[in-house]
């Protein structure tokens, strides 16, 4: 099976819906087509000149990366500037290019789930709601021998998921009437002439994000010329979607001890510490990346919390509040989606080579 661009793409976009990434964020496709073939793709944390450099000598057709290439608003393009020359050689090698963000990082199985796996945790969760699916509920009215059929169509495209169940509807049998006027096409009935028809009221349940795919469905599968149908907004929300994750170490762990394991379990050297821990560790709270202040509030119900980039005030706080945090870098609480996303793409694209870059180093050397 030819591979493009567009697979890989929905792919992504399941694993880190669009609509989860920050406003001021720019994710996905940044450079290339969405229907180009794709065979060989580079996975990396960020573009630079060495991981271009990479996937040129790969000859990769495509670049995911976690941080956006293309972030702030670029006013020219020309080879003598340091990101215009790397726009420059990926359009002329053709590579397309990918991001996904902030996405990944409030996705239900992204970067702050893996961060918890990485070190071990269980029963993970949330650790602050960022936000709930937008849910909405559909309501066709169809005959009843197209029920099914109808019924299908839309379950296929994407409706009809409750939780852990999927292929949830509701039918309901009664008597629709409507009048054909001149210039219509009934499906069934005449011109001028008072219908009644027995007909199936179907519910079903779709997410945003795929309404307009749900609905076009149902209406190339309803027999009708004018399908009668109805769309509500639910006022309760679908699958929560959290700033970082928290979870229970499988042992308690002196401070000592868990310092030992992030640092073998992330491949680093060093950390910082803020504040102190005497006790055992058990709960532990991930917020990969640059650390936001906005979790502090959810802090108290842990024993620690593992993330990044804490400014130094911020850190005062921490400490002056008696909290204890753990600050592994932005690059060492980042790289393992690199590896991750590598497994999944390769378990999703069997005909698909997948080469996690292999020269991406942290900026920041501590001596």
């Amino acid at each position: 099976m030819s591979i493009i661009c567009r697979h890989v793409v929905n792919f992504m976009e399941e694993l880190a819906p669009p609509h989860l990434c920050e406003e001021w964020d720019n994710i996905g496709l940044l450079i290339g087509s969405k229907n180009k073939k794709v065979q060989k793709i580079l996975i990396c944390l960020d573009i630079t000149r060495n991981v271009v450099k990479e996937a040129i000598e790969q000859k990769a057709d495509m670049i995911i990366s976690h941080h956006p290439f293309l972030f702030k608003g670029i006013k020219r393009i020309i080879p003598e500037d340091p990101k215009g020359e790397l726009i420059y050689s990926l359009i002329r090698e053709d590579i397309c290019v990918y991001c996904a963000h902030t996405n990944l990082d409030f996705a239900e199985n992204g970067l702050n789930y893996t961060l918890a796996k990485t070190l071990g945790l269980k029963n993970i969760k949330n650790l602050k709601t960022y936000t709930k699916e937008k849910l909405y509920k559909i309501v066709v009215f169809v005959p009843c021998e197209y029920g099914e059929k109808v019924t299908g169509a839309m379950t296929a495209a994407g409706a009809g998921w409750l939780g852990n169940y999927s292929d949830c509807s509701f039918t309901l049998e009664g008597t629709g009437a409507f009048r054909p006027l001149e210039g219509s096409n009934p499906f069934i009935g005449d011109t001028g002439k008072l219908e009644k028809v027995s007909e199936f009221r179907v519910e079903t349940i779709v997410r945003e994000e795929l309404l307009n795919r749900v609905v076009e469905s149902m209406l190339e599968a309803h027999p009708y010329e004018e399908p009668a149908y109805d769309i509500y907004s639910l006022v309760q929300g679908g699958k929560e979607y959290g700033f970082g994750k928290e979870g229970e170490l499988d042992k308690a762990l002196s401070l000592d001890e868990l310092v030992s394991r992030i640092k073998n379990s992330l491949n680093i050297k060093s950390l910082r510490v803020i504040g102190d821990r005497s006790e055992d560790i058990k709960r532990v709270g991930v917020f990969c990346g640059s650390f936001d202040g906005d979790v502090i509030p959810s802090l108290g119900k842990l024993d620690i919390l593992v993330t990044g980039d804490i400014k130094y005030h911020t850190a005062l706080d921490i400490a002056e509040m008696g909290l204890c945090v753990i600050d592994a870098g932005h690059f060492g609480t980042e790289k393992i989606i690199v590896n991750e996303l590598s497994r999944l793409l390769s378990g999703k694209f069997s005909d698909l080579t997948i080469v996690p870059s292999k020269v991406e180093k942290d900026p920041i050397k501590v001596t």
